[in-house]
């Protein structure tokens, strides 16, 4: 899964200036789900996800909210009722004139790569996918993007202010500790700056991730994601008119590249916007039944989508996912560190409610890779990061500090407490 090119130039960022990166960590409070999370932890009896993962219900009988919904989305749901509803709401929005009806965000993966290919050529939409540039770009993830526009599905591929998008990264592992930020806050956002510019109302996501994977439940009835809902659920509580005022203030980037023009795309327009225009968020999954093992075996039949050429992806067993940022093995080690939750968990989790293994299995797969530090292209983020190993192993520290019920010092190394069994 390498990085295209040989040489990717990443200039320093602060001009050479020391910023105490672990300790705005210790100091700061930007990461706003962990001070709710429950000190006892505790596992879903059905599948191996902890009640450390944000706004995550159990049931009387232990069983979390996501096995819950997987038992009702497979005996209760009326999927007929559901997919007649999907196609009267891409009738009203479908195109006469043969322009663009429906904007797809997606990053070139299994899962909006089917979406897109299934609009176009099962529903006879006129899909736009809408891709924010991954942060370092592997070459695996570049050609499954090429192989999905090769089979017909255009792409509108927009990439920011580099630079900017590198602090928004620091900034991101510094004070909520997720570097993928700028990526995610990208990719939720920007698509609707383009139904705007384009005026096209209807934006089509993949599944709502509260309910298929454990959250909140407040939404389960709903099609879409309520925009005033988005700081919550997708952005840890944290505006990014938050974090990038902490950069401006303590050294991070200057006020001068605060004006960029791109910066506007990290967060949604304004509602009053969307609202007046009529711009309509739905998911795909809540009107079909979402298995993401499925989705990749559609693209592999339909446009040759193809999986890490690696083997299975770093610290999990899985080798079909999350293939299109070089970065993003981090993302989920930094899941692990701030709620050990690590990747073959999240994993493992939805399989077993997919009963594509069981929980023996899971639990299996959970205590050989979740641990796993992701250090193949290790050099390659601390280079994107501009940052020391030892400024970010004390970040590091810092999260495990703010998580003294999962972490503790045995030897001088950190040790997680508790596993799921």
């Amino acid at each position: 899964m390498s990085q295209i090119g040989n040489y990717m130039y990443l200039p320093p960022l602060h001009d050479g200036k020391t910023i105490p990166y672990g300790e705005h960590t210790r100091q700061t409070t930007f990461e706003r789900q962990i001070p709710i999370l429950q000190d006892k932890v505790s596992y879903c009896t059905k599948c191996v996800v902890s009640n450390q993962r944000p706004r995550i219900v159990f049931d009387e009988d232990g069983v979390c909210g996501a096995c819950q919904w997987a038992e009702e989305k497979e005996n209760s749901v009326d999927w007929g009722m559901r997919k007649k509803q999907f196609v009267e709401l891409l009738d009203r929005h479908r195109s006469k004139a043969g322009s663009f009806d429906v904007l797809v965000p997606g990053s070139g993966g299994k899962d909006s790569g089917s979406i897109a290919h299934k609009l176009k050529y099962e529903y006879g939409m006129n899909p736009l996918s809408v891709t924010w540039s991954p942060l370092l770009y592997t070459t695996i993830g570049m050609q499954n993007l090429q192989n999905m526009i090769s089979s017909g599905i255009p792409s509108h591929l927009f990439t920011p202010n580099r630079l900017l998008q590198r602090i928004i990264s620091k900034l991101g592992l510094v004070l909520v500790g997720n570097h993928f930020e700028a990526f995610g806050r990208g990719q939720v956002s920007y698509v609707f700056h383009v139904a705007l510019q384009m005026g096209i109302r209807l934006v089509m996501f993949g599944e709502n991730g509260e309910l298929e994977y454990g959250g909140t439940l407040k939404n389960k009835d709903k099609p879409g994601q309520p925009i005033e809902d988005w700081v919550d659920l997708y952005h840890k509580g944290c505006h990014t008119e938050e974090m990038v005022q902490f950069g401006v203030e303590n050294g991070y980037l200057t006020k001068e590249m605060a004006k960029d023009p791109t910066l506007k795309y990290y967060a949604p327009p304004p509602v009053e916007a969307l609202s007046k225009l009529g711009v309509e968020f739905h998911w795909f999954g809540y009107y079909h039944k979402w298995i993401p093992q499925e989705n990749f075996y559609y693209v592999a039949e339909n446009y040759g989508f193809k999986t890490n050429p690696e083997g299975h992806s770093e610290a999990t067993y899985n080798k079909y996912a999350s293939l299109d940022d070089l970065t993003d093995p981090m993302h989920y080690y930094l899941s692990y560190i701030k709620f050990g939750i690590g990747r073959a968990t999240s994993d493992a989790a939805h399989e077993i409610r997919e009963k594509h293994l069981t929980r023996e299995e899971g639990v299996a797969l959970v205590h050989r890779y979740d641990h796993v530090f992701p250090d193949r292209y290790f050099q390659e983020f601390l280079n994107y990061m501009d940052m020391t190993a030892h400024e970010f192993w004390d970040v590091m520290d810092a999260f495990r500090e703010k998580r003294s019920n999962l972490w503790g010092r045995q030897n001088g190394e950190w040790v997680l407490k508790q596993q799921v069994s």
